[in-house]
Protein backbone atom coordinates (compact mmCIF):
# COMPACT_ATOMS: atom_id res chain seq x y z
CA UNK A 1 0.00 0.00 0.00
CA UNK A 2 1.75 3.17 -1.20
CA UNK A 3 -0.06 5.28 1.42
CA UNK A 4 1.73 3.52 4.29
CA UNK A 5 4.22 6.27 5.03
CA UNK A 6 4.22 9.40 7.17
CA UNK A 7 3.54 7.78 10.54
CA UNK A 8 4.15 9.62 13.79
CA UNK A 9 4.39 7.53 16.92
CA UNK A 10 3.66 3.95 17.69
CA UNK A 11 3.19 1.36 20.40
CA UNK A 12 3.22 -2.40 20.90
CA UNK A 13 1.07 -4.93 22.72
CA UNK A 14 3.59 -7.77 23.04
CA UNK A 15 2.38 -9.48 19.86
CA UNK A 16 2.14 -6.64 17.35
CA UNK A 17 3.77 -3.27 16.76
CA UNK A 18 1.43 -0.47 15.70
CA UNK A 19 2.29 2.74 13.82
CA UNK A 20 0.07 5.82 14.04
CA UNK A 21 -1.08 7.53 10.82
CA UNK A 22 -0.20 11.21 10.56
CA UNK A 23 0.62 12.78 7.18
CA UNK A 24 1.89 11.15 3.97
CA UNK A 25 1.54 14.33 1.91
CA UNK A 26 -1.94 14.74 3.34
CA UNK A 27 -3.49 13.56 6.61
CA UNK A 28 -4.44 9.88 6.47
CA UNK A 29 -6.04 7.31 8.76
CA UNK A 30 -4.48 3.90 8.08
CA UNK A 31 -3.13 2.26 11.24
CA UNK A 32 -0.64 -0.46 10.32
CA UNK A 33 0.34 -3.31 12.59
CA UNK A 34 3.09 -5.86 12.11
CA UNK A 35 4.00 -9.08 13.87
CA UNK A 36 6.83 -8.72 16.37
CA UNK A 37 7.79 -12.43 16.12
CA UNK A 38 8.04 -12.80 12.35
CA UNK A 39 8.54 -9.08 11.63
CA UNK A 40 6.92 -9.70 8.25
CA UNK A 41 3.13 -9.93 8.53
CA UNK A 42 1.36 -6.58 8.10
CA UNK A 43 -2.31 -5.68 8.59
CA UNK A 44 -3.98 -2.32 7.92
CA UNK A 45 -7.02 -0.73 9.55
CA UNK A 46 -8.31 2.36 7.75
CA UNK A 47 -10.00 4.45 10.44
CA UNK A 48 -11.24 6.95 7.84
CA UNK A 49 -13.60 4.30 6.46
CA UNK A 50 -15.46 4.44 9.80
CA UNK A 51 -15.47 8.26 9.96
CA UNK A 52 -13.95 10.44 7.22
CA UNK A 53 -12.50 12.82 9.85
CA UNK A 54 -10.35 10.07 11.44
CA UNK A 55 -7.00 10.98 9.96
CA UNK A 56 -3.95 13.02 11.00
CA UNK A 57 -3.13 11.62 14.44
CA UNK A 58 -0.22 12.40 16.74
CA UNK A 59 0.77 9.36 18.78
CA UNK A 60 -1.10 6.52 20.35
CA UNK A 61 -1.21 4.07 23.24
CA UNK A 62 -2.91 0.83 24.33
CA UNK A 63 -4.53 -0.52 27.48
CA UNK A 64 -4.31 -4.26 26.77
CA UNK A 65 -7.74 -4.40 25.10
CA UNK A 66 -7.85 -1.37 22.83
CA UNK A 67 -5.42 0.78 20.85
CA UNK A 68 -6.02 4.53 20.96
CA UNK A 69 -4.88 7.25 18.56
CA UNK A 70 -4.58 10.90 19.61
CA UNK A 71 -6.32 13.47 17.36
CA UNK A 72 -4.17 16.24 15.93
CA UNK A 73 -4.91 17.76 12.50
CA UNK A 74 -6.96 16.29 9.64
CA UNK A 75 -6.83 19.52 7.65
CA UNK A 76 -7.87 21.40 10.77
CA UNK A 77 -7.43 20.63 14.48
CA UNK A 78 -9.93 17.99 15.62
CA UNK A 79 -10.85 16.19 18.83
CA UNK A 80 -11.98 12.68 17.88
CA UNK A 81 -10.11 10.01 19.82
CA UNK A 82 -10.43 6.69 18.02
CA UNK A 83 -9.99 3.32 19.65
CA UNK A 84 -9.84 -0.08 18.01
CA UNK A 85 -9.81 -3.64 19.27
CA UNK A 86 -6.34 -5.16 19.54
CA UNK A 87 -7.74 -8.70 19.20
CA UNK A 88 -9.88 -8.27 16.08
CA UNK A 89 -8.15 -5.14 14.68
CA UNK A 90 -11.51 -4.18 13.14
CA UNK A 91 -13.90 -2.75 15.72
CA UNK A 92 -13.63 1.05 15.95
CA UNK A 93 -15.20 3.46 18.43
CA UNK A 94 -14.93 7.25 18.53
CA UNK A 95 -15.05 9.74 21.41
CA UNK A 96 -15.32 13.35 20.24
CA UNK A 97 -13.76 15.38 23.05
CA UNK A 98 -14.66 18.66 21.34
CA UNK A 99 -18.34 17.97 22.01
CA UNK A 100 -17.57 18.30 25.72
CA UNK A 101 -15.34 21.37 25.37
CA UNK A 102 -14.76 23.11 22.02
CA UNK A 103 -11.10 23.69 22.88
CA UNK A 104 -10.34 19.95 23.26
CA UNK A 105 -8.88 19.43 19.82
CA UNK A 106 -5.57 19.47 17.96
CA UNK A 107 -3.41 17.73 20.56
Amino acid sequence: DSELKGFLGGFQDGTFGYVVPHDNGQPFGKVARFGLQDFASVEVLDLSLHDSELKGFLGGFQDGTFGYVVPHDNGQPFGKVARFGLQDFASVEVLDLSLHDSELKGF
